[in-house]
C-alpha cells in the first residue's frame, strides 16, 4: 500500500511544492490511513473485486487504492443539512492506469458512501492534474467552487 500512497504524495509534491513534499525512501504519508469508523480505504488488487485490506485475505499486489470519509455539513442555519463522502485520496498504480482500476474505485467509494447514509461525494484536485480533471469529469464530477491562494510573506 506504501507503494502507491508514495505515487500520489511525489504527484502532489509536483504539483504544490509549497503543500506537499515528496516521499522519502521507503515512507508514505500517514495521511493516507485512518482508523476512523467513518473513513474506509478501499483497494484494487488482481483478479478480485474492489475490497476492504482488512479483510482477512491474503495479500497480493495492489494495483489501486481509495480514500473515503464520511462527513456532515457543520451546523450553520445559512448551510443545507447534508451528508457528504470526501474522496481523500485516490491512486491507480501508475502501470495499471486506463484500465477501468479508477472508475471500479471510485463506484465502489460511492456504493460505501450510499451505504453509509451520504447523499453525494466531493473531492478536490490540485491544480495542473489535468488527468485527473479530465478523469473525474468523465465520471460525471463538476466544480462546485474553487480555492485560491495569494502569499503574503
Amino acid at each position: 500500500m506504501q507503494a502507491l500512497w508514495r505515487q500520489i504524495d511525489d504527484l502532489h509534491a509536483a504539483l504544490a511544492p509549497g503543500y506537499f513534499r515528496p516521499a522519502s525512501g521507503a515512507s508514505a504519508s500517514s495521511s493516507h490511513e485512518s482508523s476512523d469508523p467513518h473513513a474506509t480505504t478501499l483497494v484494487a488488487e488482481p483478479d478480485r473485486p474492489i475490497r476492504s485490506p482488512g479483510d482477512g485475505s491474503a495479500p497480493a499486489p495492489l494495483r489501486g487504492a481509495v480514500l473515503v470519509r464520511i462527513y456532515d455539513t457543520p451546523a450553520d442555519p445559512a448551510m443545507v443539512p447534508r451528508r457528504r463522502a470526501h474522496i481523500e485520496a485516490l491512486v491507480v498504480d501508475r502501470d495499471h492506469r486506463r484500465a477501468g482500476i479508477g472508475t471500479a474505485l471510485m463506484t465502489a467509494a460511492a456504493n460505501w458512501a450510499r451505504e453509509n447514509g451520504a447523499a453525494e461525494v466531493v473531492l478536490t484536485v490540485w491544480a495542473g492534474n489535468v488527468a485527473a480533471e479530465a478523469f473525474y469529469e468523465r465520471l460525471g464530477y463538476r466544480v462546485v467552487s474553487r480555492a485560491l491562494t495569494k502569499p503574503i510573506v
